[in-house]
C-alpha cells in the first residue's frame, strides 16, 4: 500500500492530537496549575469568615440594619448601603528604622471574576466550548481581529458581554461567581473609598491569599508556555515529514495512540481498516448484543486473516 503523504491539513491534526496528548500528561507545570486552584479553593473559605470578621467590627450589623431603616422611611436621604465583593484593607508600614511611614500599606481583595483568573479556573468550560482560553497570553500586545473575536466570544461565554439576543434573567458565570460572597456594607459602590484597618497577622494572611489569587493567573500561563515549548518543536519536526509513518513514529515514542482516523474524513476510513486498532476504535459503540461478533472480527484481524481477504 502507498505511503500516505502529508499535507499542512493533516500536519495540523496531528499537531492537535499531540497538543492534547502533552496538555493531559502528568507535569511539573500541569501540578503547579492544578495546586495552585486547589491552594485558593482551600483558602477561599478561611479569608472571606476572616473579612466579615474584619468588616463587621468596623460597621456593626446594628449600624448596617440602622440604616437600612432610614432608608425604608426617607430613600437616598437616609443614606447608602452596597452589596460588596471587593475589599481594602491597611495595615501601618515601617521603614528599615521602624519609623512608621506616612502612607500605610494596603491590599486589595476582589471576589469579583476578574478575566486573567477567569481564563485559568474555567479553562476547560472554556476549551469545551471551542474557545481558547490562552488567547490573551498568547498574543499579548499584538492584537489582531481572531485575537479581538474570540475575545469577544470568550466574553460572551463568561458573561462579561451581553447581547440584546441574551435572556437577562438567565445567569451567567460570571454573575454566579461575584454572587458567591457579598457583604453589606455602609457606603456606596465605590470600595476604595471604604478603608478597613487590620493588625499586622491580619494583613500578611490577607496578603497572602492575594498572592495565591494570582498564582492562580501565573502557574496557568507558565503552563501554556509549556505547552507551546514543546509544541513549537513538535510542529517544526511535523512540517519536515512527508509521510504519515514518521508522525506515527514519533507518536509511538511519545506513547501516544495515532492512527489515520485522526485525519479528513474522505482518506481515513479506507486507510484505516489496515490498522487493527483503528478498525478496533470504528468498530466501538454501545451495542451490547454485538460485541462478541466485534471481538472475533477483530481478533481475526489481528491474526490477519482479515488481511488475507482484503489481499
Amino acid at each position: 500500500m502507498a505511503k500516505l503523504a502529508l499535507n499542512a491539513e493533516r500536519r495540523n491534526s496531528i499537531g492537535n492530537v499531540i497538543e492534547e496528548h502533552f496538555r493531559n500528561k502528568d507535569s511539573i507545570a500541569k501540578r503547579n496549575w492544578d495546586n495552585a486552584i486547589q491552594n485558593y479553593e482551600s483558602n477561599r473559605p478561611l479569608i472571606e469568615r476572616l473579612i466579615e470578621t474584619v468588616v463587621r467590627m468596623h460597621q456593626p450589623q446594628n449600624d448596617v440594619d440602622t440604616i437600612k431603616t432610614m432608608i425604608s422611611r426617607y430613600g437616598d436621604s437616609g443614606g447608602n448601603i452596597y452589596s460588596d465583593n471587593c475589599f481594602y484593607f491597611t495595615a501601618p508600614d515601617y521603614d528599615e528604622d521602624g519609623k512608621r511611614k506616612e502612607d500605610d500599606k494596603s491590599v486589595h481583595i476582589s471576589f469579583k471574576l476578574e478575566r486573567d483568573f477567569a481564563y485559568s479556573y474555567f479553562d476547560k468550560k472554556i476549551r469545551d466550548a471551542n474557545l481558547d482560553p490562552n488567547n490573551e497570553h498568547k498574543y499579548g500586545s499584538n492584537t489582531n481581529p481572531r485575537y479581538n473575536q474570540m475575545q469577544n466570544d470568550i466574553g460572551k461565554f463568561l458573561g462579561f458581554r451581553s447581547s440584546s439576543n441574551d435572556d437577562a434573567s438567565k445567569a451567567n458565570i460570571a454573575s454566579q461567581w461575584d454572587d458567591k460572597f457579598r457583604l453589606e456594607v455602609i457606603g456606596t459602590s465605590y470600595c476604595h473609598s471604604r478603608q478597613f484597618g487590620v493588625n499586622e497577622t491580619d494583613f500578611q494572611v490577607l496578603n497572602n491569599f492575594k498572592i495565591i489569587q494570582e498564582q492562580v493567573v501565573q502557574t496557568h500561563e507558565a503552563f501554556y508556555d509549556y505547552i507551546k515549548s514543546k509544541m513549537d518543536k513538535v510542529r517544526l519536526g511535523l512540517k519536515s515529514y512527508k509521510y504519515f509513518d514518521q508522525a506515527k513514529e514519533l507518536c509511538d515514542n511519545l506513547g501516544i495512540a495515532l492512527n489515520e482516523s485522526i485525519l479528513n474524513e474522505k482518506s481515513s476510513l479506507a486507510l484505516s481498516i489496515y490498522n487493527p486498532t483503528a478498525l478496533a476504535d470504528i468498530l466501538k459503540d454501545n451495542d451490547i448484543e454485538n460485541a462478541d461478533k466485534k471481538a472475533s472480527i477483530i481478533a481475526k484481524f489481528k491474526k490477519g486473516e482479515l488481511n488475507q481477504a482484503i489481499n
